[in-house]
């Protein structure tokens, strides 16, 4: 799932038109969030998990939502700045990543679809897990998920992400199969997969795994000085 975010007053009906001519060839599905307020809460009302690209209008506050963006974590969403000439050489000097900064005032549409085609092909080759949901197809990158839990039913394991949670019929051993070459994964426990740089805190006592706005208590007593060894090397966590 590709989810576009445009957060412009006047030109929301030709960038969608632009996003479904491009995306008219593309296998993946793709959701559109449009925002033509100054709502710097946005994330908070775009629902599911997804590789994103944002269109944001300078003029409203997109360099600020830019940076709040890059702020919360996420660096692997691409970033498409519409903009002036002035602000575009001010955007230079800060380091947000932007995919670019397009000048309305002097560029035609070309460059616009080129920047949403670039985007895309930069987040195909971004590490992603792959699964069917509801009938869609997902690829959720490694940097939303959290963790990965075996429900009571041992047919499904629910993927806690960022900003959802996704109930699919799979078992632990074939996420870990899947996960091989994911040095970022480590089995915690025999019902639990989780993200090593999602982590905030762990409590060795309680055997509680804390994330941003989550956390669980699956941590295997015979896992727990290899998870410490793991983390150490990352040297970004706190522990109790």
């Amino acid at each position: 799932m590709v989810i576009f975010v445009i957060y412009d007053k006047q030109r929301v009906t030709e960038f969608k038109k632009i996003i479904a001519n491009i995306m008219e060839n593309q296998k993946e599905k793709y959701k559109i969030y449009t925002f033509k307020n100054d709502d710097l809460e946005m994330e908070n009302r775009i629902h599911g998990s997804g590789r994103k690209i944002y269109l944001l209008n300078t003029e409203m506050n997109g360099l600020k939502i830019a940076k709040q963006i890059r702020q919360l974590g996420d660096w692997h969403s691409q970033i498409i700045l519409l903009t002036n000439k002035e602000t575009k050489e001010a955007v230079k000097s800060r380091k947000l990543l932007m995919l670019d900064a397009i000048n309305l005032n002097t560029s035609d549409k070309t460059q616009i679809i080129a920047d949403i085609k670039l985007a895309l092909h930069i987040l195909k080759h971004q590490k992603t897990f792959k699964f069917s949901y509801n009938n869609e197809y997902y690829q959720i990158p490694h940097d939303d998920i959290l963790y990965f839990e075996k429900d009571l039913n041992d047919n499904y394991v629910s993927i806690i992400t960022t900003d959802n949670i996704y109930r699919i019929k799979e078992s632990i051993k074939k996420i870990e199969l899947k996960l091989i070459n994911a040095s970022s994964f480590f089995k915690t426990h025999q019902s639990c997969i989780v993200n090593l740089q999602k982590i905030i805190k762990i409590d060795f006592n309680t055997n509680m795994i804390y994330f941003k706005k989550n956390k669980t208590n699956l941590l295997s007593r015979n896992k727990k000085k290899e998870l410490k060894e793991k983390l150490e090397e990352e040297n970004n966590y706190e522990t109790v």
